[in-house]
């Protein structure tokens, strides 16, 4: 595991110390490492989404370097109102599921 040291400044530190007080948190930073996986992995997912709008990629390729079902990443388009996802997509995404 690696280590990674990050300075916070006042009013980050403050909304940081507010939450884990409030939430009762024991191990800051077990909650900092998942704070931290929820905005990195909501990030790759928006840049997925990007991806495919701009035709980049398939759904289903997105779905494997996200690491989520095929269900979630068309979830994920649908909420950010994406489009990208057209015949074109379709026929890759079933070519790829079939091998």
């Amino acid at each position: 595991m690696g280590v990674l040291l990050v300075r916070l400044d006042d009013e980050l530190e403050r909304k940081l110390n507010f939450l884990i007080k409030k939430l009762k948190i024991v191990d800051k930073s077990t909650y900092i490492r998942k704070l931290l996986d929820n905005s990195l992995s909501e990030e790759m997912i928006k840049m997925l989404c990007k991806n495919v709008e701009e035709k980049k990629m398939s759904v289903w390729k997105a779905a494997e370097i996200a690491g989520v079902p095929l269900r979630k990443m068309l979830y994920e388009l649908d909420k950010r109102k994406t489009s990208g996802y057209d015949e074109q997509s379709l026929r890759e995404d079933l070519e790829y599921a079939l091998k």
